[in-house]
């Protein structure tokens, strides 16, 4: 009985370990939904228009390839690993798949398509040839990421909704 009532303190420490080392619903919430702004924030014509205007001013603190794996991809990695640490809890599984989905979509899709557009601005080529590139870029890929991130989208109002989490899509 002695040996009990020491253990009593130690066990109610470990339960309140474990308690405080789950994140909260806010926290997945940011984790994922808002953390895949960062693809929303990348995936949009301006995005080169704003490199482009960058290079001809030599503003451009580097290559613009150098620019788009500092200023997009890796933010965008970074966020990836964090949403898969997450633990894959009933109500927070949805979010965290869509979420997922969305980002590691864009990745890719940052990772081989505005790396090769960069390259091209590094090359010189002209902006009508980017132009071009980006067009194609925007036709052929627009329609798969609107469906995922309208997708995480919905899922995230869900989960908010449910969680009383302040969330508004403009």
């Amino acid at each position: 009985m002695k040996h009990q009532t020491k253990l009593w303190p130690l066990l109610l420490l470990s339960l309140l370990f474990l308690a405080c080392s789950s994140p909260t619903k806010e926290q997945i919430f940011q984790r994922t939904a808002l953390n895949a702004n960062l693809v929303s924030a990348a995936y949009r014509p301006i995005y080169f228009t704003e490199i482009l205007e960058l290079k001809s001013k030599n503003n451009l603190p580097s290559t613009a390839k150098e620019y788009i794996n500092s200023r997009t991809i890796a933010p965008l990695h970074e966020a990836i690993e964090k949403a898969k640490e997450l633990k894959q809890t009933q109500d927070a599984q949805e979010l965290i798949s869509a979420s997922l989905d969305y980002m590691v979509s864009g990745k890719r899709l940052f990772e081989k398509d505005y790396l090769r557009i960069a390259e091209m601005i590094d090359s010189g080529k002209s902006p009508e040839e980017v132009k071009i590139a980006i067009d194609q870029l925007f036709t052929t890929t627009e329609t798969e990421m609107l469906n995922k991130q309208n997708r995480m989208v919905s899922v995230a109002t869900v989960f908010a909704k449910e969680h009383r989490i302040n969330y508004v899509v403009r």
